[in-house]
């Protein structure tokens, strides 16, 4: 709140009681600090901009780190403490300068250098708590007149200067041309009085024209812009980069439809092995071969079509058919084969041939030969011939 007395008094308590909080608001009172740094404020106004005439030739300014013109803008609104920012396209170092920025109508005498962007920025909201014309402030910068069209445009460069300066409370116009705050120069007087901090009586005073006592302050988002602040402008910090704000959302997408992609791709892939697999078991469980009969028993497998001129011999002797042992591919016992295998008999009278033996081979023989019983080993003659073999005749 503005004081109700007389501001600036003769005495400190006087001064102090003037205001309603029983003292003068100190610099950066309205302003969160963390520790030693200042918080970032959501609003800014840009005040003076390069693209819209103003010349911009500031002197005062450090080099930063940026090496392109919207990254030196953006760290510049970023920054409570910078007032002004520049861009020198032509340096190869980056070209990024900012700081307070004084003199930017003529550049000191220097040469001009054409920039590609600036702009003077105020952080947060201006609060105006006490006119100052017709009151000198001691210590303040004087910064000489300033090269406007009149002494109305001069004014009003003068104020911005302190409104982009986080740490300006004062400033002035008179005859001398513009004086601002500057902690970095010299120290106002705290709380300020008329025995050695201001002066109603000199002769400066008399010319002072304009001036106020200021408080800077961040206002709460839903708080309306105070009348100091003129056509404010919502930006975003990203600044022409913003539409780039999309693409991680799209690498993001993509990779997840890769990753499910891969996964259709491998259920696919386990499946067909896994129906591959189960072909190859029921192929062996049922028997390896290409023929209409693969998965069939050996003994539902169908007849073998008989030889020519097989059958029975002209004796009545069954033939032995050699495809038969083709048809399995486990071997019969012994005894089966010899069961099966027809025997001949040689009569030892003519050699000749003379009956099979049938089912009662040991009998044939013994009747062949007149021997005795042959031996028999594990059901099987060993001696088909009994006591004593045969000689042919």
């Amino acid at each position: 709140d503005p004081p109700t007395g007389d501001w600036p008094a003769d005495t400190r308590q006087a001064s102090q009681a003037a205001w309603p909080a029983g003292q003068q608001p100190k610099s950066l009172a309205a302003w969160k600090v963390d520790g030693k740094r200042l918080s970032m404020c959501w609003q800014t106004e840009v005040l003076s901009d390069i693209s819209n005439g103003w010349p911009g030739q500031c002197v005062g300014l450090a080099l930063k780190q940026a090496p392109s013109v919207v990254k030196c803008r953006n760290s510049c609104h970023n920054d409570p403490s910078c007032p002004v920012w520049q861009f020198n396209p032509g340096q190869t170092q980056g070209g990024c300068w900012q700081g307070q920025g004084y003199e930017c109508e003529s550049r000191h005498g220097f040469d001009k250098v054409a920039f590609s962007g600036g702009q003077r920025i105020q952080h947060g909201s201006v609060r105006v708590l006490k006119s100052l014309r017709g009151l000198e402030v001691f210590n303040l910068k004087s910064l000489g007149t300033i090269e406007g069209h009149d002494e109305a445009d001069n004014i009003e460069h003068c104020r911005r200067l302190c409104y982009s300066n986080i740490l300006c409370q004062y400033w002035q116009y008179g005859s001398n041309g513009c004086s601002v705050e500057d902690p970095t120069y010299k120290s106002v007087q705290y709380p300020l009085t008329t025995t050695g901090g201001a002066s109603y009586t000199s002769a400066a005073a008399r010319n002072i024209v304009a001036g106020e006592f200021i408080q800077h302050y961040c206002p709460p988002r839903d708080e309306q812009p105070t009348s100091v602040i003129t056509g404010k402008e919502e930006r975003d910090p990203l600044g022409q980069d913003a539409g780039w704000r999309i693409v991680p959302y799209i690498i993001l997408g993509t990779l997840v439809l890769c990753f499910f992609l891969c996964v259709a791709f491998c259920v696919l892939d386990y499946q067909k092995q896994k129906e591959f697999m189960s072909d190859e078991l029921g192929g062996i469980s049922r028997g390896v071969g290409s023929s209409p009969s693969r998965g069939r028993s050996r003994r539902d497998a169908a007849p073998l079509p008989p030889l020519p001129g097989a059958g029975r011999s002209d004796a009545g002797v069954p033939l032995y058919d050699w495809r038969s042992e083709f048809k399995m591919q486990q071997e019969p016992p012994l005894a089966t084969q010899h069961s099966v295998m027809p025997q001949q008999v040689f009569s030892p009278q003519s050699g000749m041939l003379t009956q099979p033996l049938g089912t009662r081979p040991c009998a044939a023989w013994q009747a062949a030969a007149g021997g005795g019983p042959p031996t028999v080993l594990n059901g099987l003659p060993t001696n088909p011939y009994g006591a004593a073999p045969p000689s042919p005749a």
